[in-house]
């Protein structure tokens, strides 16, 4: 208890500072507001897209769509992961495609994705997919091929098949790991979703920060971003309480 407590403080100083350091060169006018507002201007700012523009649907449109999105690219990723993990031939034929898509910049997509699907719903959502598939497919495959080899040979002493030799020996083994990539590759997901809503949008935090960037409203643009830090903090902070409620045998080996 005293050790998280710890935790909590120290990770609660740093912002501590952020905002000191903050304060200390906008309330003097070091930096002059149009660049970067008072700590104060920020937070009246924070509550009037509340109370005044129902910026709580745009949030929740944008939790939508990353849902939405990181739930089809995990459906999607986990067994093309883990048959790459599992088998060399496989590796060999998908993964240069795999690498060629993950290297190419996300933005460069939506351009052509405008052009097929529109600006749209599915059109976001197939960016959000786009921004977390590639990377977690590698992610998964990684954490298949980092099962100990003798866990595998003594089960296969035991007579194991080779469906449950992969089901309930090879996956067992490395769901940690791969509830792991998950939390990781969600941070693609805020990225592609930014992306997507910032280009070609007429709802969510994106499009509020994009139309507070047009506006020269610099107080909304630092405001909205504020949210998806949080939304994003909130998002890590149950992955890591689901990790060690699912996988607490996990949790101990790391420590």
């Amino acid at each position: 208890m005293k050790n998280r407590l710890k935790t909590l403080l120290w990770g609660l100083s740093s912002f501590i500072v952020i905002i000191i350091i903050w304060g200390l060169f906008t309330y003097t006018r070091i930096i002059k507001p149009f660049f970067l507002p008072t700590p104060t201007e920020v937070l009246i700012a924070l509550f009037d897209l509340f109370t005044k523009y129902n910026f709580i649907e745009d949030v929740s449109i944008s939790v939508f769509r990353i849902l939405t999105g990181f739930i089809i690219a995990v459906i999607m990723a986990i067994p093309v992961g883990v048959s790459i993990g599992l088998s060399k031939k496989f590796q060999s034929f998908i993964e240069p495609i795999i690498d060629f898509i993950r290297y190419t910049p996300i933005p460069a997509f939506i351009p052509l994705l405008i052009l097929w699907f529109g600006i749209g719903e599915l059109e976001k959502i197939i960016v959000i997919v786009l921004a977390v598939f590639f990377q977690l497919v590698l992610m998964v495959s990684n954490s298949i091929s980092h099962v100990p080899k003798d866990i595998i040979e003594f089960a296969k002493t035991l007579g194991v098949n080779k469906k449950e030799l992969i089901t309930k020996v090879i996956y067992q083994h490395a769901k940690p790991r791969i509830f792991d990539d998950l939390r990781v590759s969600m941070g693609w997901a805020w990225a592609g979703l930014m992306i997507a809503e910032i280009v070609g949008a007429t709802s969510g935090i994106g499009f509020v920060i994009i139309q507070s960037q047009r506006l020269l409203r610099t107080e909304n643009v630092i405001s909205a971003i504020i949210i998806v830090g949080l939304l994003g903090l909130i998002t890590d902070f149950v992955f890591k309480i689901a990790y060690k409620k699912l996988y607490p045998w996990a949790e101990k080996e790391t420590q």
